[in-house]
């Protein structure tokens, strides 16, 4: 409700600012005719761009991206007695945006799919532009009691629009962390680390002996561009650019199929792609989510093992990774909560899927047939994420939230179990195994790692906290998003993702060794 009625308050000021300041640009018979244009532009522009991209996702994102182009190019053309400028500059746009997809950066990344980002930006900006123009000259001539004599007031409302979204992009793109998630995979018979983060990128990298592998994904329109400038440009300005790249990779994860390993990536671009992590090749791209990606899962069913997604438009999909087939839809009864966190747990000889959500629950769902198992209690500021952990050889279930607390519980019963507070958010949560030891990591905004016994209640120390807040801000560990264990015995590491430029690590064994006595129950 919100979403509508701030655009139709926003509608509403741009249309008095119009009427004071430009009488005969807009005339009115009073205030309830103008409050009528701005409820049925600002309401149908929503209505279009939302209808819009319900209609086009199931379609491959290049073709949505020139379709939605050409109707949005098609519609400013009408704004003109003269069609031809409108089609010039469309035309324009679109070969830039398909020029600089097909240019490479030194051949530096593959792409999941043909133009993924650049012919979709220009498609939104247009659309947004467009679109909030259309409806308002369109609410002029169905509103009684208005006349409107130009058609620059709509066209102030549109720039408006795309003027706004391109300024609130351009913030997040330099809000977002560099890396928001990491977890292991297996790549020529060895585990490695593969990590995403800005600009729909992908990497594998090698954890002992600290270098990049390979990297998949597409680097979008500013880092192909940054790629074209003077090798003598300072590298730092490069790294600038490259975080103005459209889009994030918000989870990533492993999956067994009858191919072989299976790398999923999402985040910002709606799909779920899957890569060979062996080549680097893309071999599916999972269209069917509505919003943003956050979390992937891999949820064994039967004899197979199945693919979990959720994300903003508080879904959860099971996807068959060896087709790219949408097996079902879980969370239709929590459809108005987005999904930040998954994943598996068994309770009762069955594998169940634990989903956090962003009002601080965690529920547990039956991937079998979707059905609702089991509703968990709440914590404050919204689950970021979960994961299972063993304790005395019985699996709990354990979950970090914005408040800082982490949970633990007992996925049997529903029961909360213990928990500890770090007063800063938490976002990133995994179980270390070392040496028979078992230990809860969690970790977000502030300096450090904090390691707990979920055995015993206590608290075993912290990891990478000898930064100052100076030294976080500076690129050391810390404000971490997402983390996992790659490897074991010597060869274990704790990889650390978040606004650092590079993805950290952690050598365990003697990391552990470090840690003073525990401190005593939390």
């Amino acid at each position: 409700m919100v979403r509508l009625i701030l655009p139709v308050a926003a509608t509403l000021l741009v249309l008095i600012a119009v009427r004071w300041s430009q009488p005969d640009a807009l005339r009115t018979d009073g205030f309830w005719p103008l409050a009528a244009v701005a409820v049925v532009t600002a309401l149908g522009a929503a209505l279009t761009l939302g209808l819009s991209r319900v209609a086009f996702s199931r379609a491959a994102p290049w073709i949505r991206g020139f379709l939605s182009t050409a109707v949005a190019f098609v519609l400013l053309a009408s704004f003109t007695d003269e069609p031809g400028p409108a089609a010039v500059i469309g035309g324009i746009l679109a070969a830039l945006a398909v020029l600089f997809s097909l240019l490479r950066g030194g051949g530096r990344a593959l792409r999941a799919e043909p133009f993924p980002p650049d012919v979709l930006g220009v498609a939104r900006l247009a659309a947004r532009f467009v679109v909030p123009a259309a409806w308002y000259l369109a609410a002029v001539q169905v509103v009684p009691g208005v006349q409107s004599a130009n058609r620059w007031p709509g066209a102030l409302l549109g720039g408006l629009v795309a003027g706004g979204t391109l300024v609130v992009g351009t913030t997040l793109a330099w809000t977002r962390p560099w890396h928001a998630c990491v977890t292991p995979v297996r790549v020529d018979g060895r585990v490695r680390a593969a990590y995403g983060g800005i600009g729909h990128l992908v990497g594998i990298g090698d954890p002992g002996a600290g270098e990049h592998l390979r990297t998949m994904g597409s680097g979008g329109v500013l880092a192909d561009l940054s790629g074209l400038l003077p090798d003598s440009l300072p590298a730092a300005f490069r790294r600038q650019l490259d975080r103005l790249t459209p889009g994030l990779v918000r989870a990533a994860c492993a999956v067994e199929t009858p191919r072989g390993v299976l790398l999923a990536s999402a985040g910002y671009g709606d799909a779920v792609h899957l890569w060979d992590p062996e080549t680097g090749q893309p071999v599916h791209a999972l269209a069917g989510h509505r919003g943003p990606v956050n979390a992937l899962c891999p949820v064994p069913v039967g004899d197979t093992v199945l693919l979990a997604s959720g994300g903003d438009d508080c879904r959860i999909r099971i996807w068959e990774p060896e087709t790219g087939r949408q097996v079902r839809v879980v969370g239709r009864q929590a459809r108005w909560v987005v999904v930040r966190a998954l994943c598996t747990v068994p309770v009762d000889g069955r594998i169940l899927l634990a989903a956090g959500y962003a009002d601080g629950t965690v529920r547990l769902w039956d991937p079998a047939d979707g059905r609702l198992v089991r509703h968990l209690g709440a914590q404050r500021g919204g689950v970021n994420a979960v994961c299972a952990v063993t304790v005395d050889g019985v699996t709990r279930l354990a979950s970090a939230a914005g408040d800082g607390t982490v949970v633990l519980w007992d996925p049997d019963s529903g029961e909360r179990l213990d928990s500890f507070d770090d007063e800063a958010p938490r976002y990133a949560l995994c179980t270390v195994e070392l040496d028979g030891e078992v230990l809860l990591a969690a970790a977000g905004d502030g300096i450090g790692v904090t390691l707990w016994d979920p055995a015993s209640g206590t608290r075993r120390g912290s990891l990478g906290t000898g930064g100052s807040l100076l030294d976080m801000l500076a690129g050391s560990t810390g404000w971490i998003r997402s983390m996992c264990q790659v490897g074991d015995g010597d060869d274990s590491f704790l990889m650390l993702a978040g606004y650092d430029r590079a993805v950290e690590q952690i050598r365990l064994r003697p990391a552990l060794r470090s840690l003073a006595a525990p401190e005593g129950a939390s």
